[in-house]
């Protein structure tokens, strides 16, 4: 992530960093607040390291709990901005997303790309099997479609590791867009 992008972030979510993470000054106790770009740094590593807890502790001189407590925040503040971000393609959007995949690609009619993933998660305690995937790993699925820009128009995470990309389509809200003219176009497939 590039500082400019860092920063935009951090402009993005700071009165939710100082609305959640501001208790009154009588009720706190142990260490002093970290700043909202400290807290952004410690959950941007999280998300996107295998670290542990620990290290990440280590790393950004914090406790457990507060290392926890910032993550939880930080997802919480971006989810909130997440419809500002990805969003399904209106009408005019398809036909003109439509009109530049075929003369990028040669593919008429196309009016997003999409894919799944899995992201790695701890066995979870409850159902544990069917979060096991085709490596033999603990994962849950993430589904995304985006258009010719690269920007995602469509989000959909948390099936089991183990069920099939063409069920996760199946059980998704995009199955719903697909089905709805007004999204979906006619004109595309």
């Amino acid at each position: 992530m590039s500082r400019t992008t860092f920063e935009y972030t951090l402009r993005l979510i700071f009165k939710d960093f100082l609305r959640l993470s501001k208790k009154p000054l009588e009720n706190r106790q142990g260490r002093p607040t970290i700043d909202a770009e400290k807290q952004l740094l410690l959950a941007l590593w999280v998300l996107s390291t295998p670290d542990s807890y620990r290290s990440v502790c280590d790393r950004f001189n914090v406790g457990r709990a507060t290392a926890i407590r910032t993550v939880r925040r930080v997802v919480k503040a971006l989810i909130k901005l997440k419809s500002r971000f990805i969003s399904w393609l209106n009408h005019q959007e398809a036909l003109h997303t439509a009109a530049e995949l075929e003369r990028d690609s040669g593919f008429p009619g196309v009016i997003g790309i999409i894919d799944g993933t899995h992201i790695k998660i701890p066995a979870p305690k409850e159902n544990s099997a069917a979060y096991i995937n085709r490596k033999n790993v603990h994962s849950i699925q993430l589904q995304v479609v985006c258009n010719q820009k690269r920007k995602f128009t469509h989000c959909y995470v948390g099936q089991p590791g183990s069920m099939h990309d063409q069920c996760v389509l199946r059980v998704s809200p995009l199955r719903h867009i697909l089905n709805n003219e007004e999204y979906f176009p006619e004109t595309a497939i």
